[in-house]
């Protein structure tokens, strides 16, 4: 039989005991502007969209408001499920006020509003869970309805309690040394959201100081 293979690594990485807290290289500005009419016509022209793109879009969301369930939900994974969508009219500019789909919007974020425990808890999942967090953020961020505020850092407040000490997220928000990318994933999202939501409305009020 061949000699076994031996691999020497001459400089191991090292991995930190702690997470090393850094200023993100990424600036996000105007993150919104893109979901009203004229920022969607102007980002449809100029990453090559047309009316047939457009079209695909208002069909989906169409589809996806014949099959809403009674109760503001979506899908045999509710919570998750009902994140996702909520999501697609969001990142549409779809608010409750919105003429064709307010309804659908307004019933989807008082779903999860109402199933949520007094804890915060929107689900034991993590998935499941952050997936809604970062719908909830992303719905206060374009309504600024104070309800869905509320709701929504509950909801982050479970993803920070929950945080590994390696900055991390494992399933079910265990602490310990294991963590999991996907899991965590999505509860980054969701903080991300919250955090864009926040500063979107610090820098409405200062205009409106202006």
């Amino acid at each position: 039989p061949a000699p076994p293979v031996v691999v020497v690594v001459s400089n191991p990485v090292v991995l930190p005991e702690q997470p090393i807290v850094t200023k993100s290289p990424l600036v996000m500005k105007n993150l919104y502007g893109n979901r009203t009419k004229g920022g969607r016509n102007k980002a449809l022209a100029s990453f090559g969209g047309s009316s047939s793109t457009e079209n695909a879009v208002m069909k989906a969301l169409r589809w996806l408001k014949e099959h809403q369930n009674p109760d503001g939900s979506w899908g045999p994974e509710k919570i998750a499920d009902t994140g996702f969508a909520l999501l697609t009219f969001l990142a549409h500019g779809e608010t409750p006020a919105s003429a064709e789909f307010g309804q659908t919007v307004e019933k989807a974020i008082k779903y999860l509003i109402e199933i949520q425990k007094d804890s915060g808890l929107l689900s034991g999942n993590a998935y499941s869970h952050g997936i809604a967090a970062y719908a909830l953020c992303e719905a206060y961020a374009l309504t600024k309805i104070i309800s869905v505020k509320d709701s929504a850092e509950k909801a982050l407040q479970i993803i920070i309690d929950g945080q590994c000490d390696k900055g991390g997220f494992d399933y079910g928000y265990k602490k310990g040394d294991r963590w999991d990318m996907s899991v965590s994933g999505w509860q980054f999202q969701a903080m991300k959201a919250g955090k864009m939501a926040h500063d979107q409305f610090a820098a409405r009020r200062c205009d409106k100081k202006d």
